[in-house]
């Protein structure tokens, strides 16, 4: 499950992950200043995240090479945490998601994310 949910100037929303196991909904909203992250693992939610747009510094792909393989997204905030999203179902579809989030918010967009 992965995709561009509504894209207007004033509001992204994007599905990530998978029916199973574990997913992600991320919703970036100008007009309220918010970016709302409702996450799921194993069916059950986890604590949303709901913090100003402007404490969103970073939206970044962490890359692992195999064995492993993984492309996690990587929010970071203002106050230096972070926390990881679920992935789309490939690198590519995980790197644009996270080029579209980057230019909605302004970020700096990052070389191979």
């Amino acid at each position: 499950m992965k995709g561009t949910v509504e894209h207007t100037p004033g509001r992204l929303v994007v599905r990530l992950g998978a029916f199973f196991p574990h997913g992600a909904t991320c919703v970036f909203d100008k007009t309220t200043g918010r970016a709302r992250f409702e996450r799921r693992l194993f069916f059950v939610p986890r604590k949303t995240i709901d913090v100003a747009l402007a404490d969103v510094v970073a939206f970044e792909v962490v890359e692992v090479l195999p064995p492993l393989n993984s492309f996690d997204p990587r929010v970071v905030l203002a106050s230096g945490k972070r926390f990881y999203l679920s992935p789309a179902n490939t690198r590519e579809e995980t790197r644009e998601v996270a080029r579209q989030v980057r230019a909605f918010l302004g970020l700096s967009q990052q070389i191979g994310s």
